[in-house]
């Protein structure tokens, strides 16, 4: 019996044949035995990974200032949300695993040691770079909003560069249009267009920190780019397991964050002056972490909001580079966070001072501009997992054509 005789698809004239496979693989997404088609799943990912990522966002200033207003510090912050997250990862994975949500997932590290290492490496220089640079003196906010959106162009090039992936035109013109949409966001701080929201109150002590910290700031999305392409060339292989990768992930990091104590010493970027200062901060930091007391201004609660973004908004975005096109749509989505996030904080406001958070609206030249840059971004991330969507869809479409000539 030949091909033609044994496939229904194959009976009709070529163009027949690849029209009905045409509509078989895009119908389908990734050819899986679902209700929800892949495009489907990846969008729903999306939005959970904004999601988390926003309250992430919106409740580390809270987070943070209250950790400072108590007499703790950066680094105890750091160090404190590494040991934790590292313990929710470890009970989330195993609730999963028992509960038959996910069978497959493991605490075994289905990775090589070698990688877990890099990974956790990655997290934890971002996390030191970026958030001893991000006090507004050090590294102005309008600069800020430009430069976490070297995230994108970073894990375009290291993806090229590592794993020789590149992205089709029309996938690059939305990575372009989301990219247009965040410059737009941030102009008002750029050109000075709201003044009060421009202040600050303290300023660079000298041109070298005014270019030193920026270039900090900069430095800390290169590990994030690296972070990942690795994790898509690590999840997407068959044997790739999302929990035990971000578990095992967590675990180096917090070894590693644990050996940069000596950051926090250092002259003009840590905060301790000397060993007796620096135990004095862990100590407070530890103790109000799981503390009531009414001096701690509530920061356990305000760390545990913060934990909860952080471990859904880790998460989902490792299912979204597991699952979807790879690590440039995850950051696309990415770039949702922080005009959202910004929208937010117009909406509210925060005195760590005080420990005061009030709903307060202000409407001015910058909300304007983060709407009109929304309404660039929206449509590019969505156009981009479209696209994404139909060349998987081809892909699968050329592989059957190839199976059956």
């Amino acid at each position: 019996m030949n091909n033609y005789e044994r496939d229904p698809l194959l009976i009709n004239s070529d163009g027949e044949k690849r029209s009905k496979l045409v509509k078989a693989a895009w119908s389908s997404g990734k050819t899986t035995k679902s209700r929800f088609s892949a495009r489907t799943k990846n969008l729903l990912i999306a939005v959970m990974n904004v999601f988390s990522n926003v309250l992430m966002n919106v409740s580390l200033p809270v987070y943070a200032g209250t950790m400072e207003v108590i007499g703790s510090d950066i680094f105890v912050l750091l160090f404190i949300t590494c040991c934790c997250i590292a313990v929710v990862f470890t009970l989330l994975t195993l609730f999963v695993k028992y509960s038959k949500i996910d069978s497959t997932a493991t605490l075994r590290p289905t990775s090589s040691y070698k990688i877990l290492f890099m990974m956790g490496l990655f997290t934890a220089m971002n996390g030191i770079l970026v958030v001893y640079a991000s006090p507004p003196n050090r590294t102005p906010p309008y600069l800020q909003g430009i430069l976490q959106s070297s995230v994108i162009p970073f894990t375009v090039l290291l993806r090229l560069l590592i794993l020789r992936k590149g992205i089709s035109i029309v996938r690059g013109i939305c990575t372009g249009i989301v990219l247009v949409g965040i410059f737009i966001t941030i102009e008002p701080q750029i050109w000075g267009l709201d003044e009060d929201a421009g202040e600050t109150g303290t300023k660079p002590e000298s041109t070298g920190a005014r270019i030193l910290w920026p270039f900090c700031f900069l430095m800390g999305f290169l590990p994030v780019g690296l972070m990942n392409v690795f994790c898509e060339k690590e999840l997407q292989k068959e044997e790739g397991q999302s929990f035990s990768f971000i578990t095992w992930g967590q675990y180096f990091q917090t070894a590693i964050m644990f050996c940069f104590f000596w950051v926090d010493f250092v002259p003009g970027f840590g905060s301790s002056s000397s060993g007796k200062d620096f135990f004095h901060r862990l100590q407070r930091g530890l103790h109000c972490s799981f503390s009531t007391e009414s001096s701690c201004n509530n920061l356990g609660g305000k760390a545990w909001l913060f934990y909860t973004g952080y471990t859904f908004g880790n998460l989902f975005q490792f299912l979204l580079i597991q699952y979807a096109e790879g690590a440039v749509y995850a950051v696309v989505v990415q770039a949702l966070v922080s005009p959202i996030a910004a929208l937010f904080w117009n909406l509210f406001q925060y005195n760590p001072q005080t420990d005061v958070f009030q709903y307060k609206p202000t409407m001015d030249t910058t909300t304007a501009f983060t709407f009109g840059g929304l309404l660039l971004i929206f449509p590019g991330v969505i156009l981009y997992n479209y696209f994404s969507g139909k060349e998987a869809s081809e892909k699968v479409l050329n592989q059957e054509l190839e199976v059956h000539a």
